[in-house]
């Protein structure tokens, strides 16, 4: 007598798909797929550089590669527990399933070959957004804790029109007429217009910083004691933030470009690092360039104004630590300047220097020496030496302690009752 199976065995269920399931399926992965390439216009910034395109389209479409492996994973997944569920009543083992090497061969090959294609194409966006462009605007750019001053250079062929060399004065003239022929002036922001390809030549005056353009889609570490660059061609107008995406110390988050509302006024106005994009070269040179390299080539005479004037141009990250009503400073990490000049005198006298004078020389050139309660020594040191990191010439340090002896609280007064 044969032997019975009483084992209860689950029906089989057809494994292989029909061709027009398999053809509804894939249209709904690369439908899926699509819509999600949708929401990248939401989640990034607008592209406004050629460099945001190209990285813009392989993050496309690493994207959809992603969003279809998502849809077919999901959907198998549902497929799975849609179709192949237990039904009631089936207590039943489901059918034996061995391994399949032509799958397994085919799920490994794949990823491989994607793998292959995007690093080929990641290869090839890199280079092309670091290719030397003809007619570059140089733009020289220091990241210091906790601000980034940008760097212009006026030649004698960039004199603005009405300038006379012959009236400028003797230390202008020579050296515009030295090896170099140009002189610098600096300003908090980056200055540029559409379709001008402009190269950043950045340095680390303390420690590590990371220059990130998020519009642009172009980011560099700025490292200590190494000069590095980058490279973006503004495609639309407008301002753009820039951002210290390297942790650099407590005022870290100064570094990045805020827009910021007056609560007395409700006026808003632009703070820290920005890109400012002209539509036009003629804007650039009209708007910034030609007004402040004459502000640059014909310094007031009043070492007052001339302190004001380095200042307030960020020529010195002096502006993300400090507060100082006068320029609109609002740091955090820094004592107040605001009636420095009331306050220098007695300093001086505790500290040991001869006067008030003598003493913000000494608080700039050796900051560590004597710091004021509640605040630590996170100012960097201004040497005299220009083969030093920090060089501040004496000139300039002469016009900003002229400059700070003159915040006192009379002053600040008259100025607030001469604006209201």
């Amino acid at each position: 007598m044969s032997s019975i199976n009483l084992t209860p065995q689950r029906s089989e269920t057809k494994l292989v798909p029909s061709l027009s399931f398999i053809i509804v399926f894939v249209v709904v992965m690369v439908a899926g797929a699509f819509a999600f390439l949708s929401f990248m216009p939401l989640i990034l910034p607008p592209e406004a550089s050629t460099q945001a395109q190209e990285v813009d389209r392989i993050f496309g479409f690493m994207l959809f590669i992603g969003a279809l492996v998502f849809m077919l994973v999901q959907g198998l997944l549902v497929v799975s527990v849609v179709r192949w569920r237990a039904r009631p009543g089936d207590r039943g083992d489901g059918p034996p399933i061995h391994g399949n090497t032509t799958l397994e061969a085919v799920w490994t090959a794949i990823p491989a070959v994607i793998v292959t294609v995007i690093a080929i194409y990641s290869f090839t966006v890199w280079q092309n957004t670091r290719v030397i462009a003809f007619g570059e605007q140089s733009v020289g750019a220091i990241g210091a804790r906790y601000a980034w001053t940008f760097n212009y250079t006026i030649s004698q062929d960039d004199l603005p029109a009405g300038i006379d060399f012959n009236a400028l004065k003797p230390e202008i003239q020579a050296d515009l007429t030295d090896e170099d022929g140009v002189i610098t002036f600096s300003a908090t922001k980056l200055y540029t217009w559409v379709g001008q390809p402009v190269v950043v030549r950045m340095d680390a005056a303390d420690v590590n910083h990371a220059f990130w353009i998020p519009a642009m889609r172009v980011k560099q570490d700025v490292l200590a004691g190494r000069t590095t660059e980058i490279r973006f061609t503004p495609t639309m107008a407008g301002s753009f933030r820039v951002v210290c995406a390297e942790l650099c110390g407590a005022g870290h988050g100064n570094m990045a470009g805020e827009l910021v509302t007056d609560p007395a006024t409700g006026e808003q106005y632009l703070t820290g690092a920005w890109v400012i994009v002209y539509e036009t070269e003629e804007e650039y040179l009209s708007q910034f360039f030609e007004p402040t390299a004459t502000t640059n080539l014909l310094p007031p005479d009043d070492p007052v104004l001339v302190g004001r004037q380095i200042l307030a141009s960020g020529k010195y990250p002096c502006n993300t630590c400090h507060v100082l009503a006068d320029l609109n400073w609002v740091g955090v990490v820094g004592p107040s300047l605001n009636g420095i000049g009331d306050r220098a005198d007695e300093r001086a006298a505790a500290g040991g220097d001869a006067d008030a004078t003598a003493y913000l020389i000494h608080s700039i050139r050796h900051p560590g020496d004597w710091l004021v309660p509640g605040f630590g020594n996170l100012m960097p040191q201004f040497n005299a030496d220009s083969d030093q990191t920090n060089y501040m010439p004496d000139s300039d340090l002469n016009a900003i302690v002229a400059y700070l002896l003159a915040q006192t609280a009379a002053a600040q007064a008259s100025a607030g009752s001469t604006t209201n």
